[in-house]
């Protein structure tokens, strides 16, 4: 068959068959129910097969009717979604994104740029926040946060593996030398981001410190105000490798101890089930390869490939 069937034809069969009436699909489709009649059998004659049993109750699909249904469901629906995200109103071509504070500045603000170059069609509206709102009426179209994929009802897809590193200012390791032990960081002023289940204690204890550690003299809800406190004094911080990688790599900051922690949490993209919006489904794609690019550089800086 080289030619598709008539698309009203095709239209009156998705409707009748979905809506198990020739009555019903003409009132949907504004017709008369001897035209969806009409165009069902124009359909049947193009394909060489019988669609319906015609009885005196009604209609009934035959088995080949009964495969090609949701066929032509799925089509119309995504043919819908589509126009409207092109052309509606309900789905312009803005994206809204809603992304932790720290993903925003250290990793996604640098990069939009590229992925406007990208898919030059979508314009971006970006909004942060420290923690995931659960509002369903603020929704965004995408969320990345950081936590441990705990989010019901959404669609949530991991986009890091990371771990812990204990990081400071050069000048910090001028102050107080070179720490050869992690016991020696101890008696350092520490500080430490809120909200997560790793702490200090956990890191001391990895190291085979039975000590109590005082509790940190600073502690912030975002690794953005953290980095930029110890950039300017000379305190250890407790952080995620994501974040810091780049100011590690530029000489900022420097590892206080090369002793690292595994992490149960990671960065995720949440978003709504059975969203296939093309905006949607084109930054998921982007960001995906991004966060890949970018643990490629950072294996490729420390050696590991």
């Amino acid at each position: 068959m080289s030619q598709l069937p008539p698309l009203n034809a095709l239209r009156a069969f998705e409707a009748s068959a979905r809506l198990g009436s020739f009555t019903k699909a003409a009132d949907e489709l504004n017709v008369t129910q001897a035209a969806v009649s009409q165009q069902v059998k124009i359909l049947e004659h193009h394909l060489k097969a019988t669609l319906f049993i015609r009885e005196a109750k009604g209609i009934r699909l035959t088995d080949a009717g009964q495969s090609y249904q949701p066929v032509l469901s799925q089509v119309f629906h995504s043919l819908r979604i589509g126009t409207e995200d092109m052309f509606g109103e309900r789905g312009n071509n803005t994206l809204s994104l809603r992304v932790s504070n720290t993903f925003a500045e250290h990793f996604l603000a640098p990069r939009l740029p590229s992925f406007l170059k990208d898919y030059p069609r979508f314009r971006v509206r970006l909004y942060t926040s420290p923690w995931s709102q659960s509002d369903q009426r603020s929704q965004p179209d995408i969320e990345i946060y950081n936590g441990y994929g705990d989010w019901d009802g959404r669609q949530v897809e991991r986009l890091t593996h990371e771990y812990w590193q204990v990081v400071c200012r050069p000048q910090a390791i001028n102050y107080y030398g070179n720490v050869t032990c992690a016991k020696q960081l101890l008696d350092w002023p520490r500080a430490a981001i809120i909200g997560y289940r790793e702490t200090w204690l956990d890191w001391f204890s990895q190291q085979g410190i039975t000590e109590i550690a005082d509790a940190p003299c600073l502690e912030f809800d975002t690794t953005t105000l953290a980095i930029q406190a110890v950039r300017h004094g000379d305190i250890a911080l407790l952080t995620r490798n994501f974040v810091v990688a780049d100011p590690l790599a530029k000489g900022n900051l420097v590892l206080a101890h090369p002793a690292s922690m595994t992490t149960t949490g990671g960065h995720y993209l949440v978003w709504k089930k059975g969203d296939h919006r093309p905006k949607v489904l084109a930054f998921c794609d982007w960001i995906r390869r991004e966060v890949a690019k970018h643990h490629a550089t950072q294996a490729d800086l420390l050696g590991l490939t």
